[in-house]
């Protein structure tokens, strides 16, 4: 069943997600979802690089200056809040942003 495109009136199908007479696009906040799910790859992806990175830097810190593993786990707390905070954006950008209500946007 065809609708309507809310800018331009243009009939257009139901599951399309860009108007083609005026170029809106169906999504979430201005950007369709498979771009926030591109988005969100991407910050899982630095939640995992601050998760190996302070791995290193807590092993390297532990091995070079300090004698007690106590040392290196500081070492990677450190890097966690970053890790913390590009994982949880991610995870909102995965689960939170696709069950929000679409609208149209140009």
């Amino acid at each position: 069943m065809p609708s309507q495109c809310p800018h331009c009136m243009t009939e257009i199908h139901a599951e399309a997600s860009i108007c083609p007479a005026c170029g809106a696009v169906r999504g979430v906040w201005g950007r369709s979802v498979e771009s926030w799910r591109r988005a969100s790859t991407f910050m899982l992806g630095m939640a995992a690089f601050f998760i190996v990175a302070g791995m290193v830097f807590g092993t390297w810190v532990a091995s070079d200056y300090s004698t007690t593993w106590f040392d290196g786990l500081i070492g990677f707390l450190l890097l966690s809040p970053f890790m913390l905070f590009s994982g949880g954006v991610g995870l909102f950008l995965r689960y939170v942003i696709p069950r929000m209500p679409e609208g149209w946007y140009r």
